[in-house]
């Protein structure tokens, strides 16, 4: 006599059923994981199947996220523009080349309050691309992130929460190269590629 809700050997699956069920599982497993998760979490798309479901811009934007976070260099120590007087309304344009793989950034040396309006466009591709800026003097991992992602251009209006650098990093994730023109018109002491 069993005791209720013990199966009998009967009653269990056989090696058999057991390996289908686990062939199932591991199947199923790595469709997922070629299809949504891969897309998803790190922008490899080998079936096209995440760009249909739009799973492959979150992936992107995500691996964006990470690169500016490990990437983004480190501030220039430009304590002695701090104290000089910011002229009127400026206008600048700066243009760069990157090539694949690389990373560039152009920042506006700012006050607190000052602003400026700002458009930026690569010359075909998508790029990915962190705002952000850091106060005078900033340890490379101290910066304040504004907007991030992967786009093809961008336009808006900025303004300087603290007195420091602002801009932004952008890195060709293409495999050919990438032109950006970025200008701005606004309140600032210097707008330049920084090396």
């Amino acid at each position: 006599m069993t005791e209720f809700g013990t199966p009998t050997r009967s009653e269990l699956p056989s090696v058999r059923q057991l390996n289908k069920a686990t062939a199932f599982a591991a199947a199923t497993a790595a469709i997922l994981l070629v299809t949504t998760i891969l897309p998803a979490e790190y922008g490899i798309d080998p079936t096209g199947i995440g760009s249909a479901l739009g799973l492959k811009a979150m992936g992107d934007g995500k691996q964006a996220e990470q690169e500016a976070e490990k990437e983004a260099p480190a501030a220039d120590n430009l304590a002695s523009v701090e104290g000089e007087a910011s002229a009127g309304i400026q206008n600048s344009e700066v243009t760069l080349t990157l090539q694949p793989g690389e990373g560039r950034e152009v920042k506006a040396t700012m006050k607190a309050g000052e602003e400026f309006e700002f458009t930026w466009a690569t010359d075909k591709n998508a790029v990915n691309y962190d705002q952000h800026g850091e106060v005078f003097g900033a340890a490379s991992d101290e910066y304040t992130s504004y907007d991030k992602g992967t786009k093809a251009s961008s336009t808006g209006r900025f303004r300087a929460p603290f007195d420091g650098t602002h801009g932004w990093y952008w890195r060709n994730r293409t495999e050919g190269p990438v032109t950006i023109t970025v200008s701005a018109t606004g309140q600032f002491s210097k707008f330049e590629l920084k090396e």
